[in-house]
């Protein structure tokens, strides 16, 4: 089966475009669970640096031929803040399920660089990260 124009696009530009690019640049992370409710804010460097360091290694699947199983469900929803340019903050909402972990960002529009869906190739060390701390 052929690759779509899309994912050929986003595998060219993937250390320039997208959600992989530049992870030093997420400076907070904000992570809701299936009630919306913040159960964990993500801002210190240690912390930071281990979202970033799995964030970095998100995998593209393709919907057509790896879906996700029938229980699949966004268990959080993660609101990622980064500074770009000129001091900028930019800020996107994506959903994860550790069920496979499977990731989509929040889109309207599903366009060609917009809600591809990617995977974690080891959702226990990533949900590790997203649980909310113990008091």
């Amino acid at each position: 089966m052929m690759p779509s124009a899309g994912k050929l696009f986003r595998a060219a530009t993937r250390r320039w475009l997208g959600p992989t690019a530049d992870p030093d640049s997420i400076v907070k992370v904000t992570v809701r669970n299936e009630e919306a409710r913040v159960v964990r804010v993500l801002t210190s460097e240690r912390d930071l640096a281990a979202f970033r360091a799995l964030w970095a290694g998100l995998v593209e699947v393709d919907p057509r031929s790896s879906r996700p199983p029938p229980e699949w469900r966004p268990c959080y929803r993660l609101s990622i803040e980064r500074v770009g340019r000129g001091g900028r903050t930019a800020h996107a909402t994506w959903f994860y399920s550790p069920v496979g972990g499977y990731i989509q960002m929040l889109a309207i529009i599903r366009a060609v660089c917009v809600a591809p869906l990617y995977r974690r190739p080891s959702p226990d060390a990533f949900e590790a990260i997203l649980r909310p701390e113990q008091a």
